[in-house]
Formats: structure tokens, C-alpha cells, sequence
């Protein structure tokens, strides 16, 4: 007589224990879903604050390195790029000859949280010289050849280090100015004989030249320039460097009116070694090579190899026969207007 209660009963019971089982999945799944979304949340937010951490970083380091290259340039936009832990950072650049901008670099560096785990490829730039073959330069038997730049085409200034052998093979670019309009303004490097301080630079060219920026003795390991003969018998020489390549210091284009100063070079050397970025090795080797067996450099010890001047190309010609010149090439060529 009681057996169709008890089965109504394990009926029931049994869609009650359903019902719980089902409202046991949802809350579980509304709590999985709030805590999916607090932690997403909560990595996204600490994502862009590592990230922008590492990108403040990569920007700073960049902008203590252009502090002591880049003759004549000038920042002008960057742009970040950021992902997971990573990102990218572009820098744009241009050159200020005479007041007249010409875009110059367009350099990428990857950044990262942690740099010991990658999650993009190493840091860099996207290459932009390009090395043309110079028929007179062919002739005369160079061992190296022009450096161009690739935005622009403009030529890139050479640097000779004062006594390392080139085999003669010297770069004296000033009767190029006889060749093209008077009016027009160019940048020129000027490679000397020997090491000058700054205050001797600033009395060796005649008035109205304009001098830019000043390239600093930064060679602690001379001996690397010196000639080389591979196991053929084969002799190779040291070849220049070119503008990317040298360090030195000099006038601000968007700031003219600071004055140049050999302390702007040193401070600009101790803020990147503090930060320990991406040129740390580079600065703390400059600066080690500075300031020898001392606590630390003083002016005196920021010897100047040679000079970055602008002016019309009729102006600089009065540069020819110059007793200080080793070498002079030319750089970047542009109207007045």
C-alpha cells in the first residue's frame, strides 16, 4: 500500500538533489567568471604598469645615449608600443643644419619587464645606412666606402681618429663646395691632427663658421685600429667612423642658446650609468676611460678629436689649408628655404 509514496518520494527527492547540483554548477560558474574577470582585471592593470615602467625606462636610456651622439639631431615624436610584458619603442629623429630640419632616424628598441625572459627580439635599431661605392674613392685605391643615409639619401660625416693609420687613405671633402650652389647650407666633420681641449676648438675655426658639436676621445682600446694581417699576408686598415658610431657632445638645436660645456658630456655619462639600462656598458666604460685612476672626470679630461661645423658651402671653404684638419667629409646638404 505505501509503495507509490515511496516512489514519489525518491522522485522528488531525486529532482531536488538536480535542482542543487544545478544551482551549485551556476554559482560556481558566476563565482569562476567574477574571479576570471577580477584577476584578468587585475593582470591587465599590472601589465600596463610593468609595461610602462620598462617603457619609461627604455625612453630615458635612449635619451641619455642621444645626450653624447647624433650630431645635429634632434628628437621629434616616439611612439610606444606596448603587450604582454613587452613592447616597443619607436624613436624619430631629425637633423637641425642651419635652422633647416631634415628627417634622419627612425629607430626601434624592444623593451622588457623582465629582460632575462624575452618576449620579443633583442634590442635594436632598423638599420638605415646604406654604403655606396664612390668611383674616385675606387680609384684612389679606399678600402671603405660612403655611408648614405637610407630615409633620406643624405650623405653621413666620416671620423678619423688622430694617429691610427688609415694607409693614407683620408677623406678631404672641401673642394665638393666648389662644385654645387654657394647658398647652400651643409654640415662637415672636422677630423684633427691631434687632441684639443674645448677651449682650443673654439678658437680654431674662422668667424662665421658655426661649430655644432665637438667628438670626444672615447677609444680605450686604441690597439684595435691598428693594421691587421690575416694568415694570407694580407694587411687591412682602420677604416672611419660615422656619425652613428661617434660619441660627443655639443649644441641643442631646439635650446641654441645653452652653452656648451664639457660637464653636459660627464653629466650626461653618470645619469646613464645610475639608470642601468639597455647603454650601461657603454657609459661606464666612457666614463672609466675618462677618468683613468681618479674618483672621477673633470673637464680637463674630455679631449676633443674633432668638430662638427655648418654654414653656406662658400663659408666653408675658407677651411682649406687649415693646419689642424687631418680629414673634413661632408654630411647632410640642404636649401636655405
Amino acid at each position: 500500500m505505501n509503495e507509490p509514496y515511496k516512489d514519489a518520494d525518491e522522485v522528488n527527492f531525486t529532482k531536488v538533489i538536480r535542482k542543487a547540483k544545478w544551482k551549485s554548477i551556476i554559482r560556481t560558474t558566476i563565482i569562476s567568471v567574477i574571479v576570471f574577470i577580477i584577476v584578468l582585471f587585475g593582470a591587465t592593470l599590472a601589465n600596463v604598469q610593468l609595461t610602462s615602467r620598462a617603457a619609461e625606462e627604455a625612453s630615458r636610456s635612449e635619451w641619455f645615449m642621444r645626450q653624447i651622439t647624433g650630431p645635429n639631431e634632434v628628437e621629434t615624436a616616439r611612439m610606444n608600443h606596448s603587450g604582454f610584458l613587452s613592447g616597443t619603442l619607436q624613436t624619430y629623429t631629425a637633423k637641425v643644419i642651419e635652422g633647416v630640419v631634415i628627417p634622419w632616424s627612425n629607430k626601434e628598441t624592444n623593451y622588457n619587464v623582465f629582460p632575462s625572459f624575452s618576449f620579443t627580439s633583442l634590442s635594436g635599431s632598423i638599420s638605415q645606412s646604406v654604403s655606396l661605392t664612390d668611383e674616385d674613392m675606387k680609384q684612389n685605391g679606399y678600402e671603405y666606402t660612403r655611408s648614405y643615409n637610407g630615409l633620406n639619401g643624405q650623405r653621413e660625416m666620416m671620423f678619423y681618429i688622430p694617429g691610427v693609420d688609415y694607409n693614407d687613405k683620408i677623406l678631404n671633402d672641401l673642394p665638393l663646395l666648389q662644385e654645387m650652389d654657394p647658398a647652400k647650407l651643409v654640415e662637415m666633420a672636422i677630423s684633427f691632427d691631434k687632441t684639443y681641449s674645448l677651449d682650443e676648438v673654439k678658437k680654431l675655426t674662422p668667424p662665421g663658421i658655426t661649430q655644432t658639436w665637438y667628438w670626444v676621445d672615447t677609444y680605450d682600446n686604441k690597439k684595435f685600429y691598428e693594421p691587421f694581417i690575416d694568415g694570407n699576408g694580407n694587411k687591412s686598415y682602420a677604416t672611419p667612423h660615422t656619425d652613428s658610431w661617434a660619441h660627443g657632445f655639443g649644441i641643442i638645436p631646439t635650446e641654441p642658446t645653452i652653452e656648451v660645456t664639457e660637464q653636459k658630456f660627464l653629466d650626461a655619462l653618470e645619469r646613464g650609468i645610475q639608470l642601468e639600462g639597455q647603454y650601461h656598458y657603454d657609459f661606464n666604460r666612457i666614463y672609466n676611460y675618462l677618468k683613468k685612476d681618479k674618483v672621477k672626470p673633470d673637464a680637463s679630461d674630455v679631449r676633443i678629436l674633432g668638430v662638427v661645423v655648418t654654414g653656406t658651402a662658400k663659408e666653408l671653404q675658407v677651411l682649406s689649408g687649415q693646419p689642424y684638419v687631418r680629414g673634413i667629409t661632408l654630411g647632410a646638404v640642404v636649401d636655405k628655404y
